[in-house]
């Protein structure tokens, strides 16, 4: 599998919910190969993690084989690995934002508890999953903001630490026995000593977002720059 040769289309959560039937024939019309679906609420319920391939998802699912479509996972969702309701008792498992402990996206990857609550979670997903190619978790305001700020944090920029992250989430799918792929994203003139596990490829991320012909992969929404977007259901 020649992962660099997809053209990926991210249908993300608004546009799953809304107008996603339409953006697939629309994907296949202007040469996308590949659909990244979000996963949706019921994937991170630990008690129905296995119970999503149902409705509206299964339709999409069949619409894109139709067009001879690949289906990958993924989305800004990393920080869902990390349970916000463990906020009340954990708090250093979280993201620091001038001095204080915040919930709201991410988290503190220098913390190895978090990192084994995020890779608990993560063997969950992946084992659930184990008929997927290539998965995209990832930071959920990209990897250049959003991230941690405290004083062992602070020795890495936004993008390290996302790095570090996915890294972690990378060793899991390894130890699963899985072939899988995991995508991270990269900002424009960015540089890291941190080196990447062998099932780790990266997706351009620059400032503006992505565009298909030059990053290989785009975002859906009225921000992608087309001429003729499809509109809403």
């Amino acid at each position: 599998m020649n992962l660099s040769e997809q053209k990926r289309l991210f249908i993300g959560e608004v546009e799953f919910e809304r107008d996603s039937d339409r953006w697939i024939p629309w994907a296949k019309e202007h040469g996308f190969t590949t659909i990244i679906l979000y996963p949706v609420d019921e994937l991170f319920t630990l008690e129905r993690m296995g119970d999503h391939v149902t409705g509206r998802r299964r339709k999409l699912i069949e619409l894109a084989h139709q067009y001879q479509l690949k289906i990958e996972e993924g989305g800004f969702c990393l920080s869902r690995f990390l349970p916000r309701r463990l906020y009340m008792n954990n708090r250093e498992l979280f993201r620091m934002v001038e001095g204080r402990r915040v919930a709201d996206i991410n988290f503190c990857p220098t913390n190895p508890d978090t990192l084994e609550i995020v890779a608990a979670q993560a063997r969950r997903f992946f084992q659930r999953r184990s008929d997927q190619q290539v998965f995209h978790l990832w930071p959920d305001k990209g990897p250049h903001e959003g991230w941690c700020s405290c004083p062992t944090c602070r020795a890495f920029t936004p993008y390290e630490q996302s790095l570090i992250a996915i890294n972690a989430l990378a060793a899991i799918l390894l130890d699963t026995g899985s072939t899988a792929h995991l995508s991270y994203l990269v900002p424009d003139n960015t540089e890291s000593t941190i080196r990447c596990r062998p099932n780790m490829f990266p997706l351009p991320f620059p400032t503006g977002g992505p565009i298909p012909d030059r990053d290989g992969w785009a975002i859906a929404g009225p921000r992608l720059l087309s001429p003729n977007l499809p509109g809403p259901s």
